[in-house]
Parts: C-alpha cells; structure tokens; sequence
C-alpha cells in the first residue's frame, strides 16, 4: 500500500513537472515578439483551466492568479498586459528553479534557501516588485494570517525578495533594504532574507 502511494506521488510529481515545462514553452512562445495581445492572454487563460493541477504549485499558481484577476472584469487593460507579459518573461528567463527558489542565475541575491517561513506572530518586510500582487497585498496577506507588518530592523523576522526583482539588486531602489537586513544578520540578528516562492508556500 506504501509503495502504491510512493509510485503514485512521484507519477504525480513528474506530471507537474512536465506540466510546468510546457507552461514555460507556451509563455515562451506568447512573448516572443514583444507583446502580449488579447487573444493570447485569452488562450493561456484556456489552457490554464484545463491543467488545473498546476494552480497547486509555484509558479503555475501565481500565474493562474494572475490571469484570472486580468479577466475577472471583462476588460483588459494596457497596465495589465504589461504586468502580466512582464511576469511570463521572468517566468521564462529562468528566475525560478524545480523547488520555487530563486534560480542559479541570480545567486547574488543573499537568500537563505534553508528557512523555514512561519507567519503566525512573525514580523515581515516586503521587498522588489512581486508576482503575487502588490506590495499592500502581501502584507494584507500576513496580517490576514496573523502575522505582522514591521521595517528592517532588529524586530525582523523574515524579509521577503519579490520575485520580479532585478538580479542586479545592489543598484536598485529596493537593495538598501536588503544590505540593511544582511548588516543585521551579520550583527547577530536571526532574521531570513527568503525569496517570494518560500513566502507563498508558507501560506
């Protein structure tokens, strides 16, 4: 009965994978001359509902979000097929690895892979631009689920890298808060600079 289960989670595991291959391929293929249209927003959108599955895992559920936030209302605007087409060609430049995390490619970014993200009682900053939603979202989303709002600062708990956010992060706008944090830790401070995918499977 185990090894029935071990077969099908790992059948399961290499489904998912390969769905989200092919979600690579069609992202892909939809940004490849610049632009992201209507019609192509309309049958990402299609083929989204039908490999549902990939809304259960990262980054299949972030776009499945966010596809379906630009279509709730009927009308697609030209800040939301630039959003959109800026997520897919993150999504597609390599900016996540099989388990979530931020990619080889930007390992520049002091991400502590091996934290563990609670939210009840824990304080977080947010930082970068996220695929999630905006900024105001995500902390939102904490303080739904307990947990607090605070800047980088010895209160600190977990900082958290949007995952649209530049590699070269140390001459961005949104690097001040990272050094900051990274001063922290260097101080003795046990706060975690964790990516937004590590963030997203915490909630």
């Amino acid at each position: 009965m185990i090894e029935q289960y071990a077969v099908a989670m790992a059948t399961d595991a290499r489904l998912l994978k390969r769905g989200s291959e092919s979600l690579i391929g069609i992202a892909s293929g939809l940004i490849a001359d610049g632009e992201l249209n209507n019609k192509e927003i309309q049958f990402l959108s299609l083929w989204l509902s039908e490999n549902q599955a990939l809304a259960t895992t990262w980054p299949g559920e972030v776009i499945y979000k966010r596809v379906r936030e630009v279509l709730s209302d009927g009308v697609i605007t030209a800040e939301e097929r630039d959003y959109l087409q800026k997520s897919l060609a993150e999504l597609v430049g390599g900016a996540f690895s099989d388990d979530g995390a931020i990619a080889s490619g930007a390992t520049d970014l002091p991400i502590d892979q091996s934290a563990v993200v609670q939210i009840p009682s824990l304080a977080f900053c947010f930082t970068g631009q996220f695929l999630f939603g905006t900024r105001t979202a995500c902390e939102q989303t904490v303080a739904q689920r307990g947990g607090r709002i605070c800047s980088v600062s010895k209160k600190l708990d977990f900082l958290v890298v949007g995952e649209l956010s530049s590699r070269d992060w140390k001459y961005s706008s949104f690097g001040t808060k990272i050094e900051s944090a990274m001063k922290l830790k260097q101080d003795g401070v046990p706060l975690a600079i964790v990516t937004e995918a590590q963030w997203v499977r915490a909630l």
